[in-house]
């Protein structure tokens, strides 16, 4: 039987994204819940990049989660929203970031479980956004199930995928050893 444990696919994405944000929800930790998923979709991101890029942009965070992730609501986060909310979770563990400040984008607060996922209500706020954290996972996951199966659709796309995903943070054993000196 083959040992899918070694697959960077399995390996840093479903056994180690993916695991550590369900670790952190089932924990109640949601702002390290909030700073993986964000993270997750930087590492997205930069999978998906031309094989002429070194690093993820601004613009390759956007499109990607524009793309990707979306809500069982009406409201929906931008990819700007999203983005915002990555550099002020990122830089400061906070909700307010450069951009949301400037009116580029809206402040992302979060909230436990709610339905609607996403709470928008320009009366109230304007500039403020509230999301669901386990919700935010749920897109991200699915965002992550369909970018792949798109991904891989595109021959080629693929082989630079593989590579990148090679370079993303893999699990190895360690296995000490047992001579002595």
């Amino acid at each position: 039987m083959t040992d899918l444990s070694k697959d960077p696919l399995i390996n840093a994405v479903h056994n180690g994204i993916k695991r550590g944000i369900r670790v952190a929800l089932e924990n109640h930790c949601l702002g390290s819940a909030v700073i993986l998923i964000l993270s997750g979709i930087d590492a997205m991101a930069y999978i998906r990049m031309p094989a002429s890029q070194d690093d993820v942009t601004r613009s390759g965070f956007v499109r990607w989660a524009e793309q990707y992730i979306k809500f069982p609501c009406s409201d929906q986060l931008t990819g700007l929203d999203l983005y915002g909310a990555r550099c002020a979770m990122l830089h400061n563990y906070g909700t307010a970031s450069d951009l949301s400040r400037k009116g580029k984008c809206r402040q992302v607060a979060y909230m436990d479980e709610s339905v609607p996922e996403v709470l928008f209500d320009p009366n109230v706020s304007k500039d403020l956004v509230l999301v669901s954290v386990p919700a935010l996972a749920d897109a991200f996951f699915s965002g992550v199930d369909k970018f792949l199966v798109d991904l891989f659709a595109e021959s080629k796309k693929a082989p630079i995928a593989e590579q990148r995903l090679k370079k993303l943070v893999q699990a190895i054993p360690f296995k000490e050893n047992t001579a002595t000196v």
